[in-house]
C-alpha cells in the first residue's frame, strides 16, 4: 500500500505540483541565502561567499533533480517537458507547421476515408441472417447469363433440387395505391411467402407472411418497410389491420419490417405483399418475370448449388424443348450481385488513397530534413551545454511525434466530415441500392486503421508497412465471414487465432520494413 500511495503521489506531482515545486525552490534559494550571509560575516567576498555555499548544499540543480525524482515520475516529466517545447518550435514557425500538418491530414483523411467504404462493402457482411450461404438464383441464357425465372420453373425447381434449405422468389413492380386525394403511383415487392425467413428478417411489428398466403385466392395481405410506416402512417401501431388498396385490390396490413431493413435488388420498395401468380404472365412457362434467392444447406458450396442447378435446368430443357430451350441456371452468392460491380473501384481508389499517404509522408520527410539543417547551430549548442545525442534524438522524435499526432487528430475528423459530405451526395435511390452504405462511419475498424496510419507515420515505416496493413484488412474480413450470429463455434478461430496472426504480422512487417529499408 506504502508503494501504490508513493506512485500515485508520484503521478500527482506531474500535474498539480507546480506550487510545490515552487515551495521546494525558494526553500532551497532560502538554505542557499542563509549560507552566503553566512560567509559573507566571515569575511568572503560575495562571489566567494554564493560559490561556497553552493559546494555545501551539493549543486541546487542536483538538488532540484533529487527531489523532483522522489515526487514525479523523470521520465514522463521529461517527455512532458518535451511536448511543450515541440509544441513551441512548432508555433514558432507556422508555415512549416501548416504545410506539413496539411499534408499529414490530407494523407490520413484520404486513406481513412477510402477506408471505411472498402470496410462497410468488402469487409462488413450484409445485414441479413449468414449472409454468406444466401445466394441469387436465375436461369441463364447466352444473351443474358443471369435472366429472370418463369414461375413454373420455379416450382420445379424448388421441388427437385437438393441443395437448398430454402429457394424463393420475388419481383419488384410499380403499383396503383389509392388515396383520398387520388390513385398515387408506389413501389412495391411480391414475394414468394418464405422470402423473409430465408433472409433471416422478423417483423418489428406484426407477423410475417404464412405459408399459403402466395396462393392463388388467399386473402390479400400486406408488409410495411419501417420508412413508410412512420412517412404514411406517423408510426402508429394501430396501423396493424388497417387496409391499403394496391391496383384496386384490398390488401390489409399485417405487419411492419425492421429500420433500416433493405433488399438492394428490389431498390426503394415501400409495401411487401405475397407474389400470387395470378397475372397471364406466371400462368406461362415461357414468361419470364422472376428472381430467385435461395440459402444453401449447411456443407453444400456455391459450385455444388450451381452443378445441380444446371442438370435440372438441362432435364427441363428436355421436358419442355418449346419453352426452355437454351436455359441454364445461374448461382452466385448474393454478396457478389449486390456488391461485385465495386469492388474493382474500391479497391482502386484505396490503392490511390495509399499512394496519397505514401507522397504526404515523403513530403513532410523531405520538409523535416530541411528544417533540421537550418537547426545544426542549434543542436550544436545544446551539444556544447551537455546535451546528450539520445536526450536530443528523443526531443526530435517527439516533435515528429506531435507533428504527425496533429496531423491525425484533423486528419480523422476531416475524414469524418468526408464520410458524411460522400453520404450526403448519395441520392436515396442508390442509396437502398446500396444498403451497406448506411455501415460507414468512424467504427472500431476504421479508427483502428487510423492508429495503424498514424503509428507507420510515427515511425517512418515505408511499403512493407502498408503491405501489413492490408492483410489486417484481410483478417478483419475473415473474422466476419467464419463468425455469423446463429454460429459462434468458430469464436475462437476468428478473433484469438486471427488478431493474433495481426499482431505477429505487423510486429514483424515493422521490424523488416525497419531493418531493410
Amino acid at each position: 500500500m506504502k508503494q501504490l500511495r508513493a506512485w500515485i503521489l508520484r503521478f500527482r506531482g506531474l500535474f498539480g505540483g507546480d506550487h510545490e515545486r515552487k515551495d521546494f525552490a525558494a526553500e532551497i534559494e532560502s538554505h542557499l541565502q542563509m549560507h552566503i550571509d553566512d560567509n559573507l560575516r566571515s569575511g568572503m567576498t560575495a562571489e566567494e561567499a554564493r560559490r561556497d555555499a553552493m559546494i555545501k548544499l551539493g549543486g541546487v540543480e542536483a538538488v532540484r533533480e533529487a527531489h523532483s525524482a522522489q515526487n514525479t515520475v523523470p521520465f514522463l516529466e521529461s517527455f512532458f517537458q518535451d511536448i511543450r517545447f515541440a509544441l513551441r518550435q512548432l508555433l514558432r514557425n507556422p508555415g512549416f507547421t501548416f504545410t506539413a500538418v496539411l499534408m499529414l491530414t490530407l494523407g490520413i483523411a484520404a486513406s481513412t476515408a477510402i477506408f471505411s467504404f472498402v470496410d462497410a462493402t468488402l469487409i462488413k457482411p450484409l445485414p441479413y441472417n449468414d449472409p454468406n450461404r444466401l445466394v441469387h438464383v436465375t436461369e441463364s441464357i447466352a444473351v443474358f447469363p443471369r435472366a429472370n425465372l418463369s414461375y413454373f420453373d420455379y416450382l420445379d425447381w424448388k421441388k427437385q433440387n437438393q441443395v437448398f434449405g430454402a429457394l424463393e422468389v420475388f419481383n419488384d413492380r410499380g403499383f396503383m395505391m389509392s388515396t383520398a386525394s387520388g390513385p398515387e403511383l408506389v413501389r412495391g415487392t411480391r414475394v414468394s411467402a418464405g422470402f423473409l425467413k430465408t433472409l433471416g428478417v422478423a417483423p418489428v411489428i406484426g407477423r410475417d407472411f404464412y405459408q399459403g398466403e402466395d396462393h392463388p385466392g388467399a386473402p390479400g395481405a400486406l408488409l410495411l418497410s419501417y420508412e413508410s410506416w412512420q412517412t404514411r402512417f406517423g408510426g402508429r401501431k394501430d396501423v396493424l389491420g388497417q387496409s391499403i388498396t394496391l391496383n384496386d385490390a384490398p390488401m390489409q396490413v399485417i405487419g411492419v419490417l425492421p429500420r433500416g431493413f433493405h433488399f438492394a435488388p428490389t431498390g426503394n420498395t415501400e409495401f411487401w405483399v405475397p407474389l400470387q401468380p395470378n397475372n397471364q404472365c406466371e400462368q406461362r412457362r415461357s414468361c419470364h418475370d422472376l428472381e430467385g434467392i435461395a440459402r444453401l444447406k449447411d456443407g453444400v458450396s456455391v459450385e455444388t448449388a450451381r452443378a445441380n442447378m444446371k442438370s435440372i435446368a438441362a432435364q427441363l430443357e428436355r421436358q419442355y424443348p418449346d419453352s426452355n430451350a437454351g436455359q441454364g441456371a445461374s448461382v452466385e452468392p448474393l454478396y457478389e450481385v449486390i456488391v461485385g460491380d465495386v469492388r474493382p473501384i474500391l479497391l482502386t481508389l484505396l490503392a490511390g488513397a495509399g499512394l496519397l499517404q505514401l507522397i504526404a509522408c515523403v513530403n513532410v520527410v523531405s520538409l523535416l530534413l530541411v528544417r533540421f539543417e537550418s537547426r545544426r547551430r542549434e543542436i550544436a549548442v545544446r551539444g556544447a551545454l551537455g546535451a546528450s545525442a539520445a536526450r536530443l534524438v528523443r526531443q526530435f522524435i517527439t516533435e515528429s511525434l506531435v507533428l504527425v499526432s496533429m496531423g491525425a487528430v484533423f486528419g480523422i475528423v476531416t475524414a469524418a466530415l468526408t464520410m458524411n459530405v460522400l453520404l450526403r451526395l448519395v441520392s436515396k435511390d442508390m442509396m437502398f441500392q446500396m444498403p451497406y452504405l448506411l455501415g460507414i462511419g468512424m467504427n472500431t475498424h476504421v479508427v483502428t486503421f487510423a492508429l495503424f496510419v498514424w503509428f507507420g507515420q510515427v515511425v517512418g515505416l515505408s511499403w512493407l508497412w502498408w503491405i501489413g496493413l492490408a492483410l489486417t484488412a484481410v483478417a478483419f474480413a475473415y473474422q466476419h465471414i467464419v463468425v455469423t450470429p446463429t454460429d459462434l463455434s468458430k469464436v475462437n478461430r476468428a478473433f484469438f487465432t486471427a488478431n493474433g496472426f495481426v499482431g505477429i504480422a505487423l510486429f514483424l512487417f515493422a521490424v523488416l520494413d525497419l531493418a531493410l529499408l
